[in-house]
């Protein structure tokens, strides 16, 4: 039985649809599709509420890493630093365009926003759990 807690901020965007999987660490008893998850808003406060209970269609692995690399650039001798964001799904790595997807039907408005929101936190192992709302 999945319990999910989500902030304000993803509440809209869960009851219209937009948003319609979670990105969370791997739970000691994870759920799987098939399962019936439990979406709220305001767990363990007064006033909680419950969003929604919608099936578990599917659960991937996902890792986001920050990178970052130093080289010499050979124009100017000087050392220079890149750094980038990298999201693996299932082993494969999204591109540039894909990291845009993922971070709208994640409920952001960009994928710059996304990164903002796991400042922090990277790196980060974990799953994506998607639900299919009921018609």
């Amino acid at each position: 039985m999945g319990l999910y807690n989500f902030q304000s901020r993803f509440v809209p965007f869960i009851l219209d649809g937009r948003k319609m999987h979670t990105i969370r660490a791997t739970r000691a008893h994870p759920d799987k599709p098939g399962n019936t998850l439990h979406l709220y808003s305001g767990l363990r406060q007064k006033g909680a509420r419950l969003l929604m209970r919608v099936p578990c269609v599917k659960v991937e692995e996902i890792e986001i890493m920050h990178r970052i690399e130093r080289f010499k650039n050979p124009d100017n001798g000087k050392i220079e630093r890149v750094e980038w964001f990298s999201i693996r799904i299932d082993d494969q790595e999204l591109s540039g365009s894909e990291n845009e997807e993922l971070a709208r039907r994640d409920g952001f408005s960009d994928f710059q926003e996304m990164m903002k929101f796991w400042d922090g936190r990277l790196p980060f192992e974990g799953q994506i759990i998607h639900w299919r709302i009921p018609r």
